[in-house]
């Protein structure tokens, strides 16, 4: 594993750490959604950068993975408050 397929689970541990912050009292969870977002694409091109196939395979998944289901925790967070 090379620098980019470690820097591409990186950007996966950082989300994952990340995701512990929020909560219901947020004030602006577009940031944190934008934080994810720029996480994982900064993680899926590490794992492009990488060239080899368990890397790429890897990363693409676990960043988009993370995204979604992070995407989605904050939409069900929204509807609650409605």
């Amino acid at each position: 594993m090379n620098k980019y397929g470690k820097l591409s689970l990186l950007m996966v541990g950082i989300c994952i750490i990340l995701s512990f912050f929020i909560n219901e009292n947020i004030k602006y969870p577009g940031i944190f959604l934008l934080v994810f977002g720029v996480l994982s694409l900064s993680g899926v091109i590490f794992a492009i950068l990488s060239k080899k196939w368990t890397n790429i395979v890897l990363g693409i998944s676990l960043n988009s993975i993370t995204f979604v289901f992070l995407f989605f925790l904050l939409l069900a967070m929204n509807i609650g408050e409605a």
